[in-house]
């Protein structure tokens, strides 16, 4: 008998894996709260963890690879849309391994995230707890120690964080070709519910060229990430561009 946890073990979700499909980026989390979902959910293993060392049978998942420790769960969202193109599920989540921390309060378990996935409209991108959402405006270098941007970086990921060779405007402008708006409304935490019609409102080209730059970059903790985190929503949908900061 194995001595892993299995998925059948677990609920069961009554949807097609066609329709719904689950991307965690992982580090070094527990997987058991992935379990329930471990059938639709695809995760990606950044700190190279053995399956001896976990209670969870990475087979019970719809997938689970190994990819390098760069550009934070901004890198994998990406690499995962890139390389998943054609087969994107009509609803999907998108998540740190470990997110209750930033939804808990809201949505407290991987099965209530897909419940909440599954009422997502078009052109809607839910981050499960909406005080999450900020307005920002900061197209210039970005000075992360202004008491305002607390909300986006931790003291400890300012002292290892890699600076960006651009600006949020240059980023923006070389990832979606185009002038950025006044403001845009951006989810703090790199985790949402979108549909996958709302992700194909952008060719693929977009997320190749944002891809790119997490490519380049090649460190585990680089500004780029914290600036794609605000991109999210605006890249997927022109509901999130503003004229001005409304809800800072």
């Amino acid at each position: 008998m194995s001595p892993f946890l299995s998925v059948t073990t677990m609920p069961q979700w009554p949807v097609p894996t066609t329709s719904l499909g689950v991307v965690a980026a992982r580090f070094q989390e527990d997987l058991v709260p992935w379990l329930p979902v471990a059938n639709y959910t695809y995760v990606y293993d950044k700190g190279h963890i053995p399956q001896s060392n976990d209670t969870v049978d990475h087979d019970a998942f719809r997938s689970y690879v190994e990819l390098p420790n760069i550009g934070r769960e901004g890198h994998t969202h990406l690499y995962h849309i890139v390389n998943n193109w054609d087969t994107l599920e009509d609803y999907m989540v998108f998540s740190q391994a470990a997110p209750f921390d930033l939804i808990g309060s809201v949505v407290n378990t991987t099965s209530k995230m897909v419940e909440v996935a599954l009422q997502v409209h078009p052109g809607e991108v839910n981050p499960f707890d909406p005080t999450l959402f900020h307005d920002v405006d900061d197209w210039a270098k970005i000075n992360w120690t202004d008491p305002k941007e607390s909300i986006w970086m931790t003291a400890s990921e300012l002292k290892s964080l890699v600076f960006a060779p651009y600006t949020p405007a240059e980023l923006w402008e070389f990832v979606l070709e185009e002038d950025h708006p006044p403001a845009i409304r951006a989810a703090h935490g790199g985790i949402f519910a979108v549909r996958r019609d709302t992700i194909k409102s952008r060719p693929r080209e977009v997320y190749e060229r944002a891809l790119q730059r997490f490519v380049e970059a090649n460190v585990t903790n680089p500004e780029l990430g914290f600036m794609w985190e605000r991109f999210w929503t605006p890249t997927f949908s022109q509901q999130y561009w503003l004229p001005e900061v409304e809800n800072p």
